[in-house]
């Protein structure tokens, strides 16, 4: 017996051929794909850092509830913390050694280390089973070469590949707001909140307390440098204040207008200072 089959409509025959992408089609979806892409990156990174900086920033707002709880404990009233050999040795002037991890040379040092360094306590019940995550600017990628480095430590070959926070166990550098630079009576004095009364820093919520490491760099080199920030901003550093908040603020070069202010180093810019006018300056024995 013979069998007949059906061939199937011309109609259906045709969908089924079709059904499969041309060379050209795929060419043309790959091509949009690439062109999304360029776009929503720059958008994706951008909103990646700023991710990165209020993560930042919290950091910082969360050491601020920590200084508080520090100053008001501490007998003389200090804003920060200062170490019993603050006077005896300059290594103890706690730029980067009031709190944080342990570091490496300076900040590796006994009275340093995570277990020993004052702040710690009033951040963590035990700092040697805990992660410092305040201390650590999510984005800090060391300190750039400039024309003038106040801190050059982080320029040394053997810490090369490594950030602030790996090196000093903080990315955030406390503003004692000292010139070391300039000729007396600046040299050796405080004109920032260290080593002061809580109650003697005029304007506490302009008043910077803390400041991103690299923004030193941009501090100590005039005008006519660009100092990188860590979120993609040049000049842009986040700070934290003495009444705890913290915020962006933008540095570029210091200056010195002891003419205006008589014996006094003052730097400020749009709604912050470093300085502390008019308390007087505060002398650093070593």
């Amino acid at each position: 017996m013979i069998r007949c089959f059906a061939r199937p409509p011309r109609a259906v025959r045709a969908e089924t051929q079709s059904s499969a992408f041309t060379l050209i089609e795929l060419l043309v979806v790959i091509a949009i794909i690439a062109v999304l892409v360029a776009v929503l990156l720059p958008a994706l990174s951008s909103a990646r850092a700023e991710g990165h900086k209020i993560k930042c920033i919290a950091n910082m707002r969360s050491l601020g509830q920590s200084f508080d709880t520090y100053s008001i404990e501490d007998p003389g009233g200090y804003t920060t913390p200062i170490h019993p050999r603050a006077e005896i040795n300059w290594i103890y002037d706690g730029e980067y050694e009031f709190g944080g991890r342990t570091g490496v040379g300076v900040y590796a040092h006994p009275d340093f280390v995570a277990d020993n360094r004052i702040l710690n306590k009033y951040v963590f019940r035990n700092a040697r089973n805990t992660w410092f995550e305040w201390y650590q600017c999510p984005t800090d990628v060391n300190v750039p070469a400039a024309p003038v480095n106040f801190d050059p430590y982080f320029l040394d070959p053997q810490w090369a590949g490594r950030n602030v926070w790996q090196i000093t166990g903080t990315s955030y550098r406390l503003n004692n707001h000292i010139d070391f630079l300039g000729a007396t009576p600046y040299t050796n004095y405080f004109y920032g909140p260290y080593m002061r009364v809580r109650t003697r820093v005029p304007s506490s919520g302009e008043t910077v307390l803390l400041e991103e490491a690299v923004a030193e760099v941009a501090k100590w080199n005039d005008t006519t440098y660009t100092t990188p920030g860590w979120h993609r901003k040049n000049n842009r550093f986040n700070v934290l204040f003495v009444d705890g908040h913290a915020d962006t603020i933008f540095l570029q070069g210091q200056s010195d207008n002891s003419a205006q202010y008589p014996g006094y180093w003052v730097l400020r810019g749009e709604s912050w200072r470093m300085d502390c006018w008019p308390d007087k300056p505060i002398y650093d024995r070593p």
